[in-house]
């Protein structure tokens, strides 16, 4: 966690992985609008690897789908780092049961309600 300048209170990061910008820029404002700091966004899975080896988010949000390949690798380092993680995908449960790593995780779908968003992530 980080602590701001002013010395108030330490502030979550969250490592955002959306490969939409429109989206990933509006998740991105509404997690700073609540006073979470934004790792990201990462747009691809080799992007999201490389932030997570210079820091340790607190919490995820993931797109399962960027562009050709999935998030799988992200999840699968953000499970054995105990990250936890929300899903904003377009993929029903069905395809998710596919992958054991998305068992369990919480997805708010696309389109995604960002109040909902902000609500679950500060719950984990």
């Amino acid at each position: 966690m980080s602590t701001p300048a002013d010395g108030g209170t330490e502030r979550r990061i969250v490592l955002v992985v959306e490969d939409e910008y429109i989206l990933a820029v509006e998740l991105e404002r509404a997690l700073i609008d609540v006073g979470f700091e934004v790792l990201g966004p990462a747009s691809s899975v080799d992007h999201a690897l490389d932030l997570l080896s210079e820091q340790r988010p607190d919490a995820a949000v993931l797109d399962v789908t960027l562009g050709r390949e999935t998030v799988t690798p992200v999840a699968l380092l953000l499970k054995s780092l105990e990250v936890p993680f929300v899903l904003a995908t377009a993929l029903d449960a069905s395809e998710l049961a596919r992958h054991a790593v998305f068992a369990d995780v919480p997805n708010l779908g696309k389109p995604t309600d960002m109040t909902q968003l902000v609500n679950v992530v500060q719950g984990l």
